[in-house]
């Protein structure tokens, strides 16, 4: 691993934190920080939601070149187990060794190429929140150390007990509650803006919400309440109510003598 990368993406979230930041695209930023730094094929971060089937959800994605993967792969086997239990759950070499724990996601993961796994827990307050889960396509080695990936473990479950300086939420579950909206929102825009400027859904698209909220002077989640809404409003054309583009400028000030 570099270590000047890993030292530059913990100075970049810690600085984070000390802002009125955004829960889901610090999210976000985690798991591309974790994709690339353990040079991995992909990153996620899952969150504990007794809403889904597997009790998990993914709310924070990076995949090597944009490329897609079976969510299964992150929400059962190590992932589940390191997210339940609060522990940090691995396998070296997928393909070697007789341990026959989570078949079903060994047959899974080494066919889609994979060789080994991490999942670092996330706990907040002794409770358990999820896990970052982080896949290979070689087996993990010793040249990954375990510390920086529980460290971008830790800071996800500081985001989420903390929440944003402005309304801090009274409990932890609230906060997780609200990422878990909030991803799903952020989910929608982004594919309305992808879908309405023809963009790439994983990284333009994305990239487009984040500048359209620092012009308008909000949040990424609710600028992208607000394409919703104009989703919503304006099916056929949500770019007329003008969300989905950056703010008009303001008219130069009148002369004093005029």
């Amino acid at each position: 691993m570099n270590s000047a990368r890993t030292r530059l993406a913990i100075t970049e979230l810690t600085a984070t934190l000390t802002t009125d930041f955004d829960v889901p695209t610090l999210l976000h930023s985690i798991a591309v920080h974790a994709r690339d730094c353990f040079d991995a094929v992909s990153a996620v971060v899952i969150l504990c939601d007794p809403r889904q089937p597997a009790g998990m959800q993914i709310v924070a994605e990076s995949l090597r070149d944009g490329g897609s993967a079976d969510p299964r792969l992150h929400i059962t086997g190590p992932g589940l187990s390191s997210a339940r239990d609060g522990a940090v759950t691995m396998i070296a070499d997928l393909a070697a060794g007789r341990d026959t724990t989570w078949p079903q996601y060994r047959r899974q993961a080494l066919a889609a190429g994979l060789r080994s796994v991490r999942a670092f827990p996330v706990v907040a307050l002794r409770m358990p929140l999820g896990s970052v889960v982080v896949h290979l396509d070689e087996p993990w080695g010793a040249a990954r150390p375990n510390d920086f990936g529980q460290l971008l473990a830790d800071l996800t479950a500081i985001a989420a007990s903390t929440g944003r300086v402005e309304g801090r939420r009274a409990s932890t579950g609230e906060t997780v509650e609200a990422v878990l909206h909030g991803t799903a929102v952020i989910a929608a825009a982004v594919g309305v803006l992808a879908e309405y400027f023809d963009l790439d859904i994983a990284v333009a698209a994305r990239q487009r919400l984040v500048k359209l909220a620092r012009a308008y002077d909000v949040t990424p989640t609710a600028h992208a309440q607000a394409i919703c809404e104009a989703q919503d409003a304006s099916p056929w054309d949500p770019g007329a109510t003008g969300i989905l583009h950056g703010p008009p400028e303001l008219a130069p000030p009148r002369h004093i003598n005029s």
